[in-house]
């Protein structure tokens, strides 16, 4: 009869595989969130855009930590794309989601907040700079 560790170790990867699986709903579930938190609409996304602010740098080192730790656990975070985003805020954000979609700056400067979101989830140890 297998002890609990041997259970353990064989399910491990079912466990992981189905973590993955779950990360980006989870994900969109968040970025949702913090919309919503920041109070996101098309005149604050028209003004960060024109003036090129970085959310990585505004971004609390809570947030960061956590964006770092997901990070880690997932391997890396290529599944967040801008399509990714304008997806999950379209139904609760659809001002700001057509914004990225039909304005070409917007969309130019999304595209770079995901990645200073991604290299600073690399290089940040999430306690800020």
């Amino acid at each position: 009869m297998p002890n609990l560790d041997s259970i353990k170790r064989r399910i491990a990867p079912f466990g992981k595989g189905l973590m993955l699986e779950m990360i980006p709903g989870m994900a969109a579930g968040t970025i949702n969130e913090m919309f919503h938190q920041w109070h996101v609409d098309v005149a604050l996304i028209t003004q960060y855009v024109r003036s090129n602010r970085s959310l990585w740098d505004e971004m609390g080192s809570d947030k960061r930590r956590q964006i770092c730790l997901l990070s880690q656990k997932v391997g890396n975070l290529d599944f967040i794309t801008p399509e990714f985003l304008i997806d999950s805020i379209r139904k609760d954000f659809p001002g700001v989601a057509s914004l990225f979609l039909n304005w070409p700056e917007a969309a130019e400067w999304l595209e770079g907040q995901i990645n200073e979101l991604k290299a600073g989830a690399i290089e940040d140890n999430g306690e800020g700079a």
